[in-house]
């Protein structure tokens, strides 16, 4: 269910699965969005129908989004703000959007590029920047006339609103922390091991020694920790330089600190690891994985597929047994 709120200070929140959206009206023609927490889309349109009545207001807006308490956003928001952004480029004076993450950077990053905006849309990471620019756009002038909907702020400092956090919910950023409470290892009947919790599963099988295809899925929110890493460390420890066929196409969203740690295991292991092929669903985890493979700085040694016939032909061809070397005559 979508909590919605009218705060003290007149401010809108919507609020749902440790996810929040704050909207204040700094003047008529300037709104301030502020986004706490994981969202993962279960907020459906209701966001973007708050800015839409106050486009429908005050054409052109000016639009100020404060992201840097955001630590996720499925696809489906990310395409959603794409369209939004595209479909109101006439509408929209200027779009400032702070960021506080690489991950949300990179989302910020495709949806610029993909709602064709030009230079629409600025990405900032500095806060002071991006709060005097709000401050510049919320002076005091006389009264607007009185509306429904967002808060005027005439008679206020601009200020950014900070994200309210029910009684007894859990922090932004922690919303369904107790997953990894019921994290399962088990081997499945065709001898594949999978690791899995309540929203996100790894499925690791041998094609044959020294080649593992790892297929992973659903909302991993860095809950496994290094459990996945350790299976494929078993394996390399067993069977020496591994190749890694991964396919990420039913991934919904991977955490930073996912992102982070395979960063760190491809760098690390590069001399143990001889090819590593990725098979991507989505632009969003194209990029993600390209930023992996730039930051582990491994070269050629990590290929990104958005093929999947390719994929599944190189996966069959290093799946074939190896041939024994020919023997030479025996010696007495």
């Amino acid at each position: 269910m979508i909590h919605r709120e009218i705060l003290g200070d007149g401010s809108i929140r919507l609020a749902k699965d440790g996810c929040s959206f704050v909207f204040r009206r700094l003047r008529p023609g300037a709104v301030l969005v502020t986004i706490a927490g994981r969202d993962t889309g279960g907020l459906g349109d209701a966001p973007l129908d708050e800015l839409q009545a106050e486009i429908a207001r005050y054409p052109p807006i000016e639009l100020y989004v404060d992201a840097r308490d955001a630590t996720f956003a499925a696809e489906r928001v990310s395409d959603a703000w794409t369209r939004f952004f595209s479909a109101n480029r006439d509408r929209l004076r200027r779009v400032r959007i702070l960021v506080g993450t690489p991950f949300v950077q990179l989302v910020v990053d495709v949806a610029k590029l993909f709602s064709r905006t030009g230079e629409l849309i600025q990405i900032e990471s500095d806060a002071r920047r991006f709060e005097e620019a709000v401050a510049s756009a919320a002076p005091a002038p006389a009264r607007a006339p009185s509306q429904p909907g967002l808060p005027r702020a005439a008679e206020q400092p601009a200020r950014i609103a900070e994200p309210a956090v029910a009684p007894g919910a859990a922090p932004a950023g922690v919303a369904g922390a107790t997953a990894s409470a019921a994290i399962r290892r088990e081997v499945l009947a065709d001898g594949a091991v999978q690791l899995a919790n309540d929203r996100c599963s790894y499925t690791f099988r041998r094609l044959r020694p020294g080649v593992m295809l790892i297929a992973i899925a659903g909302h991993d929110g860095g809950e496994l920790g290094e459990l996945p890493l350790d299976e494929i460390r078993k394996e390399i420890a067993r069977f020496g330089p591994a190749a890694l066929f991964v396919d990420v196409r039913a991934v919904t969203v991977a955490a930073p600190s996912v992102s982070d740690a395979w960063t760190a295991f491809f760098a690390a292991n590069r001399a143990t690891i001889s090819r590593v092929r990725i098979l991507v669903g989505s632009k969003l985890l194209q990029l993600v994985v390209a930023l992996s493979k730039e930051a582990s700085r491994t070269g050629d040694m990590i290929q990104i597929d958005d093929d999947p016939e390719r994929f599944q032909a190189a996966l069959a061809r290093e799946a074939a047994p190896e041939r024994p070397a020919p023997r030479g005559p025996s010696r007495p």
